[in-house]
Formats: C-alpha cells, structure tokens, sequence
C-alpha cells in the first residue's frame, strides 16, 4: 500500500508542477496571448472536481496536488482575463 501512496505522490508532484514553467514565463513576460481561456477554465473545474474527489475517497495525494495545481492556474487564468478586458480580445 505505501508503494501506491508514493506513486500517487510521485505522478501528483510531476503533472501538478508541470505548469510552473508557464506560470513562471507568463509572469515574467507578462504575455498570456497564447493561453486559451476556455482551456484554462475547464481545466480549473476539473481539477477542483478532482479534489472533491479525492475528498470523498478520502486520498491525500489527489486533495493535495489537485489544490496546489487550482492555485498555479488561478493566476494564469486572471492574468488572460486582465489581459482580455486590456486589449479587448476575444474572450477565448
């Protein structure tokens, strides 16, 4: 049972961080031109339902990883939307 704890922890850490280096870029460059909103969006939801998951299954990785992932979004997402509204865009 521990092996498959540590797996959960290992695939959490590697797809949640994953979006630090686009975090990292946005923020730095302040261009979130090529984000897709709607991407973002569904993807958001999707990991907040996947933390309700792991909720009700009660499994500490899957709560843990899918938080911290909403949190590395949530940015990106306000970011495109900031840069929507400035630039009149499309809102996808």
């Amino acid at each position: 049972m521990a092996y498959l704890e540590l797996l959960g922890y290992l695939a959490g850490i590697l797809t949640t961080f994953s979006a630090s280096p686009q975090l990292y870029y946005s923020y730095t460059t302040k261009d979130v031109k090529s984000l897709n909103l709607a991407f973002m969006g569904t993807l958001i939801a999707g990991l907040a339902l996947w933390a309700i998951y792991g909720i009700v299954i009660k499994s500490l990785p899957i709560i843990i990883f899918n938080t911290i992932g909403i949190m590395l979004w949530i940015p990106l997402y306000w970011m495109k939307i900031m840069s929507n509204k400035k630039n009149r865009d499309k809102w996808i």
